[in-house]
């Protein structure tokens, strides 16, 4: 049951990631997330009441550094997604798991697996190969990646605030800080909106809060390695969706590049599930 939670998990993100394409950078960006976080919030709350759940997470200091890398994550991914090829951005943003593996013996002093190395190596490759192509639209390549990291970053402190609070308490703390924090120059610059566009950023709060809510559960339905492994669904989906709405066919670097991040993450996979049958953490 989880990984069917997890594949309904990813066809949400795509989802919401196409319709962000679609926006289009026509609405400025602090505006975009306000109105996201904003109108996902009632949503998340109401699930929280009726769960009983706090409102607010204990680790406040920790939520703080959360916020900014989940922001700046959030800013750099959403800029990508209005200035190249949705496929290609959702390749680069498939290195967050490898990013994550690079990053946690620093942060967390967990140690890693020659293999797990291996797999790092394996997806910046893929990186490096996807960046070729992406050269027509640098600056978007490198914010995607820029997103990907940011968004490692804040996945391991919410592993901290794992240790106190549920899930959907620090998503819910993290959409009310960053709502606060973008209204700063989204309100007194509102641009208004047509009905259009009223509709996609509902569809966008909609889906991304939905997303989050199945993956949450599907996450404590089934072990981590087998749902992060159904996460990469999200490609097939971003692929279809890039060819159906604006005509896009990734390049053949990019399919390489793309299979390399691929092969990487999943072999991180596979190791997770040798060591966990093992015995291992």
């Amino acid at each position: 049951m989880g990984v069917v939670l997890m594949l309904l998990a990813s066809a949400c993100f795509a989802t919401m990631a196409a319709m962000i394409k679609a926006i289009g950078p026509s609405i400025p960006m602090s505006q975009l997330i306000f109105l996201r976080c904003l109108l996902s919030l009632p949503i998340l709350f109401i699930v929280l009441v009726v769960g009983a759940r706090p409102l607010l997470v204990r680790a406040k200091g920790v939520l703080v550094v959360r916020s900014i890398l989940g922001m700046a994550a959030m800013w750099g991914y959403y800029y990508s997604l209005t200035h190249m090829p949705l496929a290609e951005c959702v390749f680069i943003g498939k290195t967050q798991p490898l990013l994550l593996a690079l990053l946690a013996p620093f942060v967390l002093g967990e140690k890693t697996p020659r293999i797990a190395w291996l797999a790092i190596m394996c997806g910046l490759a893929g990186v490096a190969i996807i960046m070729k192509p992406a050269m027509a639209w640098p600056a978007a390549a490198w914010f995607a990646l820029g997103a990907a990291a940011a968004a490692a970053g804040a996945q391991l402190l919410v592993r901290r605030l794992n240790r106190t609070d549920h899930p959907l308490v620090i998503v819910f703390n993290f959409l009310l800080v960053t709502c606060l924090v973008s209204s700063v120059r989204a309100v007194p610059g509102f641009v208004p909106l047509a009905t259009g566009q009223w509709l996609l950023i509902a569809c966008v709060a909609v889906f991304a809060t939905l997303g989050q809510t199945l993956m949450t559960y599907a996450y404590r339905l089934d072990k981590a390695p087998v749902i992060a492994a159904a996460s990469y669904s999200s490609v097939i989906l971003s692929v279809v969706y890039g060819y159906f709405f604006w005509g896009e066919v990734p390049h053949p670097l990019a399919w390489i590049g793309g299979a390399l991040i691929i092969f990487g993450g999943m072999m991180l996979v596979m190791s997770r599930i040798r060591r966990e049958k093992s015995g291992g953490n």
